[in-house]
């Protein structure tokens, strides 16, 4: 079975128990979430231009410790979690919890992906090698020290990026590498070349996306109306460079814009088939303090895990059933606008399989 269609199946089954009255579940009555994205920090070794986490070098802020991270995993592996994210709304790697969470889901059997800057990561290739982890991210967004390290705010940081991604695939030839890149007015013209540089470093895959503009800094980065008028072309040279070198890109995503929409025909849909996005229902987010989501644009408005456990969390949090009901209307929150095509085409892909799955 494809994984989107073992990830409707699961969506199916939760849709059955997961009532969308925050009083009508219980715990025991759910199925876990498919996927546990993760957050260990929200601290960072960089300052790219357009980050929009503005605590990335604030001191900790009530993050989880290794244990309840432990523990966490322990609990979402026991209600059917197949695989974990690992990611950062700052650098995962500065986390001393990061190295248990790695090692406490492989022992659970979960898949592991790791999105990183890169810039520490050699000195986790071993640690990763060893436990047999399954695909790192590393963003790149110059294929240019010039244009990566002005963006990321570090002389170097290329450099060492490069680096770590040799190093882990020396350690672990057979790991799948990725890079992702956030596409700006300073980067547009290097995207080419930025699927060149993958393909040199072994990536199977480069994920494109949109900028989030919020301030000023951010606007300032954003794509001007004749980049935007050119940005088809782009897009088609970034197709054929990569088809030619058997690299899989989210180019065609770029095309779009960000933010959730309905499906084509919502009138004649009901229920989960006109359900904008289905990640409520497949899906957990646990930010580094432990607030819980359906994802990472609606992140830290759910229940504390140190509070509830990962099952009442996924079953019975307000937020999140609210979030079900929303979707369930077709009327997702205001914030679902600022949603990833990337994240959308995976979500209707999965929409799409729920027929297969529940023909009933």
């Amino acid at each position: 079975m494809d994984e989107r269609d073992a990830i409707a199946a699961r969506v199916v089954q939760n849709a059955r128990t997961l009532s969308v009255d925050p009083e009508g579940t219980s715990p025991e009555q759910a199925v876990g979430p498919w996927t546990l994205e993760v957050y260990p920090t929200l601290r960072c070794n960089l300052a790219c231009l357009f980050c929009d986490t503005t605590d990335r070098h604030r001191p900790p802020q009530n993050e989880l410790d290794a244990g309840r991270w432990a523990a966490i995993v322990d609990e979402a592996a026991g209600i059917g979690a197949r695989r974990i994210m690992v990611l950062g709304g700052g650098e995962p790697l500065l986390a001393t919890a990061t190295p248990t969470i790695f090692e406490r889901a492989k022992a659970r059997g979960m898949l592991g992906f790791l999105t990183t800057n890169g810039t520490r990561l050699g000195r986790f290739a071993p640690l990763l090698a060893d436990i047999g982890w399954d695909e790192v991210h590393v963003s790149i967004d110059g294929a240019t020290a010039a244009t990566h390290d002005r963006l990321r705010g570090q002389a170097g940081a290329l450099r060492q990026s490069v680096r770590g991604l040799c190093s882990l695939r020396q350690r672990a030839p057979t790991m799948r590498l990725g890079l992702h890149t956030v596409v700006t007015r300073e980067n547009v013209d290097e995207l080419v070349a930025i699927v060149d540089l993958a393909a040199s470093l072994g990536c199977q895959r480069v994920e494109f996306d949109h900028l989030i503009a919020y301030r000023p800094e951010q606007v300032a980065l954003a794509l001007s109306p004749a980049d935007r008028a050119r940005l088809p072309a782009v897009i088609a040279s970034v197709t054929a460079v990569a088809d030619a070198l058997g690299i899989v890109t989210t180019a065609a995503s770029l095309a779009s814009v960000r933010g959730v929409s309905a499906p084509a025909a919502p009138s004649t849909m009901g229920g989960l088939a006109g359900a904008p996005c289905l990640k409520a229902w497949h899906h957990l987010v646990i930010q580094a303090d432990g607030r819980v989501s359906p994802c990472c644009v609606l992140a830290g408005e759910g229940a504390v895990v140190d509070d509830v456990d990962v099952a009442s969390a996924f079953a019975s949090d307000p937020f999140l059933q609210k979030v079900r009901a929303g979707m369930l209307a077709g009327t997702p929150l205001a914030r679902c606008r600022e949603c990833s095509e990337n994240i959308l085409v995976h979500e209707r892909a999965i929409r799409d399989r729920l027929p297969a799955v529940d023909p009933a």
